[in-house]
């Protein structure tokens, strides 16, 4: 769905009182909840990171852990730590995702050499997040294997098939690392779904997004003074005056609790950006997502469980995604914006209240949703390998036992760009203001390597030591092309 970026709203701020994740329901015991590392804030600091995200948390990490370490990094959370969207999402750390149906679009964009970078930088990312879980010892339920690409209809079988042809012909690394497999018959037997046309496979990782973030800003408050401060939100950044703060303050950073000024600022902020940065009106649309837990029947459960995580898409633009995590057999599973009578009502929105009398959830997503499964998946309510009497047949019309199936649905507010990849660099015209904000939905994919590449360029490190595409860029020609946003 294709909407006029340039006509919605500055985002405002954060809402102030969001619906819970099933991620956030499971850490109300986290040591993180209304944390603020020092009673007051500080006057003043070398780095204030807005946001407390994965693009914020990564970003500290890689600032304090780095070769040329800052000195002093604060972070302000306008809400609870990783109240955002990292702490909404569907736990998905899937490259490729844009590969075969995108491939082709981003080449039309940007041109061959960057479209491959992005899609390589996808499977970069892949490795430094696992990279960085192992390291840490982070024990965030990560589990690493493969993904599927689905089809479930000619027209995107179709699409997704001539974008594949165009990667693979202009070099893009397919050979070991993905494989395509066109006859529909065993499509259907790989993923178990009932419809596929064609599917493709390749690596991927899920974990649980809030246990990341948060052992990553415990590590650094414990080994490095970094100083975290939740319900503390940003509600203006302005050139600092001259010689206010010594030589090389260059931001006042304001709050209801004080104002702190800061040699640099890292707008981690995602579909919150205009608000603060007016340039990104338009650049960066919020953009409202809706994901479901799912308590699977038993022919998913046990030695039955999915093998692999996986995406369907039909038509041009539909799909869904959705993992089972190893650890308790539950189906996260998110999409359905198909399924809304006026999308109008998801893109531009920042209602992640989960009321759905207010906006803060679409009830046409929850009622597929919650159908989803049985839908698309072959045997999902198949209990034939049940003891007793009874015929297949009637088994099978029994439905669902009582705690299977829907959980629980929640939303999230994600940050969509014109051109479907995220701002990653120096905000031109704007020396020692930073972006990381406009994830399309596919933050998990990306932000490990964006942040670490980001914390190189802000300790002085050059574009080419970042490894990021180019057009990862914050720069004015890029924002000043008027597009439409694809949600």
């Amino acid at each position: 769905m294709y909407y006029q970026a340039e006509s919605y709203p500055s985002p405002g701020f954060p809402l102030r009182d969001p619906c819970s994740s099933f991620w956030l329901q499971n850490t109300r015991s986290s040591p993180l909840l209304g944390h603020r590392t020092t009673q007051s804030l500080p006057p003043s600091v070398d780095v204030v990171i807005i946001g407390s995200g994965l693009s914020g948390a990564a970003t500290a990490y890689y600032l304090l852990t780095g070769s040329n370490c800052t000195e002093s990094v604060l972070m302000l959370e306008a809400r609870e730590a990783c109240d955002g969207a990292t702490g909404r999402n569907g736990g998905h750390c899937r490259p490729y995702t844009k590969s075969f149906a995108g491939y082709s679009d981003y080449k039309k964009i940007f041109g061959k050499e960057q479209a491959l970078k992005i899609i390589a930088s996808d499977m970069t990312n892949l490795h430094i997040t696992s990279e960085l879980i192992e390291k840490e010892q982070i024990d965030c339920d990560f589990w690493l294997g493969e993904s599927y690409e689905t089809c479930i209809d000619q027209e995107a079988a179709d699409r997704k098939f001539r974008s594949y042809r165009e990667f693979k012909d202009d070099g893009g690394p397919l050979d070991g690392i993905v494989k395509m497999t066109t006859d529909s018959d065993e499509a259907k037997r790989l993923t178990r779904m009932r419809n596929a046309v064609l599917t493709a496979s390749f690596p991927a990782a899920s974990l649980f997004p809030y246990k990341l973030v948060s052992h990553l800003l415990q590590l650094c408050i414990s080994k490095y003074e970094f100083n975290l401060q939740t319900h503390t939100t940003v509600t203006a950044v302005t050139p600092a005056e001259p010689g206010l703060a010594g030589a090389g303050a260059k931001w006042t950073v304001t709050t209801p609790r004080g104002t702190i000024v800061a040699n640099k600022v890292v707008f981690a902020t995602n579909a919150y950006t205009a608000t603060l940065l007016p340039e990104f009106l338009g650049n960066i649309v919020p953009g409202q997502g809706q994901c479901a837990a799912i308590v699977p029947t038993p022919s998913y459960s046990g030695n039955k469980m999915m093998e692999k995580t996986c995406c369907y898409s039909w038509g041009k633009d539909n799909f869904d995604y959705l993992i089972q995590r190893p650890k308790d057999g539950i189906i996260i599973l998110g999409g359905g914006k198909a399924n809304v009578s006026h999308p109008s009502t998801i893109l531009g929105c920042t209602n992640d209240s989960g009321y759905p009398d207010d906006g803060g959830k679409q009830s046409e997503i929850t009622e597929y949703l919650k159908n989803a499964m049985k839908k698309y998946f072959l045997g999902w309510q198949d209990s034939s390998s049940e003891s007793g009497a009874d015929s297949d047949e009637k088994r099978k019309s029994k439905g669902l036992r009582a705690g299977e199936g829907l959980l629980y649905d929640w939303t999230g507010i994600m940050g969509y760009t014109k051109d479907n990849i995220p701002f990653v660099g120096n905000v031109e015209g704007k020396p020692g203001a930073y972006v990381i904000a406009g994830h399309c939905g596919h933050g998990m994919a990306r932000i490990a390597s964006c942040a670490k590449g980001l914390a190189m360029l802000i300790s002085g490190g050059s574009w080419a030591d970042s490894g990021l595409p180019e057009c990862f860029q914050p720069t004015r020609q890029r924002m000043r092309k008027s597009s439409s946003v694809s949600i």
